[in-house]
């Protein structure tokens, strides 16, 4: 699997982008990251746009990647949005109304649409090209999933936003060859509260969560840091004894096998 990182941080500053990851050059995870780093070549080859959760940082450029899309004029079979029922109804509702943004599952027409809402239930496996993924639910401010993303060569496992949580690594430690974790750490230590407010992580929470893998060692990708805390971030995170984590950063691109 091949992950490009559009954008990686927890807010936008110049520099600095919200989470989008691309994997296989076709299946996006998350979308707050789009338009301002592929080309429209890029773009068009978009299939499926895999969503933890309907906040903005994670779904915006969706709206920009449907409208560019549609006037590319290229016959393409419709992007596919999918995510749990919470998540494709707040899309519907609040971005996709035709007041903030066109419906674009109904443009140009019904029948010859550029996006098609897929819902998919927590726990039920699906297919994606040659990849088996499953919805997880993790513990944050709104509906919010991880997805585990198995294939012949082994497990990979994105973490959306995230406060500490269980079921995700109950699956973790059930899978076959898992061989990396995206998750993230966006506030500092010091803002533990508000972390558990808003239903984040700090380095000691993400420290607190990693323990949870019990003796499994994959590795760990850590991303969604607040741009203005970053520097308080990396210099606790590196205070943890785990090797195995890689801060990430955009325009990254990492080769997992």
């Amino acid at each position: 699997m091949d992950v490009r990182i559009l954008g990686c941080h927890g807010s936008q500053l110049p520099g600095y982008n919200p989470t989008s990851f691309l994997l296989d050059g076709v299946i996006l995870l998350d979308a707050g990251t789009i338009t301002s780093v592929l080309s429209i070549e890029e773009q068009i080859n978009i299939s499926y746009i895999l969503v933890t959760h309907a906040h903005l940082d994670h779904v915006r450029d969706i709206m920009f990647l449907a409208d560019n899309v549609y006037y590319s004029k290229k016959e393409n079979p419709a992007v596919k949005v999918i995510g749990t029922q919470g998540v494709i109804d707040a899309l519907r509702a609040h971005l996709f109304n035709n007041v903030i943004w066109p419906d674009f599952s109904v443009i140009p027409t019904q029948e010859n649409h550029v996006l098609r809402f897929e819902v998919i239930k927590p726990g039920v496996k699906f297919q994606l090209n040659n990849l088996t993924v499953t919805a997880v639910m993790v513990n944050h401010t709104v509906e919010t999933v991880g997805y585990v993303i198995e294939s012949e060569s082994g497990s990979v496992i994105f973490i959306g936003d995230t406060g500490p949580t269980e079921e995700i690594w109950e699956v973790a430690r059930k899978l076959k060859n898992l061989k990396a974790v995206f998750i993230e750490a966006s506030l500092p230590d010091s803002m533990e509260e508000a972390a558990n407010i808003t239903g984040h992580l700090t380095p000691a929470g993400l420290d607190r969560e990693l323990k949870k893998l019990g003796a499994l060692t994959p590795d760990i990708y850590l991303f969604h840091m607040k741009p203005q805390y970053e520097k308080t971030i990396r210099e606790e995170i590196g205070l943890i004894r785990n090797n195995a984590i890689h801060i990430l950063s955009e325009g990254e691109e990492i080769r997992i096998e």
